[in-house]
């Protein structure tokens, strides 16, 4: 027997493994650091965006705010919508930004209390063009009887 007859294939099985198993531990991390970026995309509000340009450069953002009462608009059985959103709950909005979105609207997108999230980019025609729009929930419920009453009692 010679020395490289017995050990020879054993340490090649080894380091075959150890290759395999490193080029496995790579694709894998490399596949879970590519699936995360675009879900680490942090939101802004409208007066966040209004007051930092260097956002408007039509880079894709996600932008947060509540549907103006009344700007909605869109032509005939078009899918093609426009509207504002504002940060502020106030009934004279402060600061309003210019959307449009082509597509099916999300069922709670007329709601009041809802939070809209548009991710997309900034055009140069001073539009928020938006690829989606997530639709956040109230954080509290509020029956549609009781805020009918509630304001019937304000007035």
């Amino acid at each position: 027997m010679d020395g490289f007859g017995a050990e020879a294939p054993a340490r090649s099985n080894r380091t075959r493994f150890i290759i395999l198993s490193a080029v496995v531990v790579l694709a894998l991390g490399y596949m879970i650091y590519a699936a995360f970026p675009g879900n680490a995309l942090y939101f802004l509000t409208v007066s966040e965006f209004n007051d930092n340009s260097e956002v408007q450069d039509g880079r894709l953002l996600r932008v947060s705010g509540k549907l103006v009462e009344g700007t909605f608009g869109r032509e005939g059985n078009s899918i093609d919508s426009q509207f504002q959103i504002t940060d502020s709950d106030a009934d004279i909005p402060i600061e309003t930004l210019k959307a449009s979105y082509t597509g099916v609207l999300p069922d709670l997108f007329f709601n009041p209390h809802s939070e809209l999230i548009l991710e997309g980019s900034y055009g140069v025609n001073q539009v928020f063009h938006a690829d989606s729009i997530l639709v956040k929930c109230p954080s509290k419920y509020i029956d549609l009887e009781d805020e009918q009453n509630s304001a019937q009692n304000a007035t």
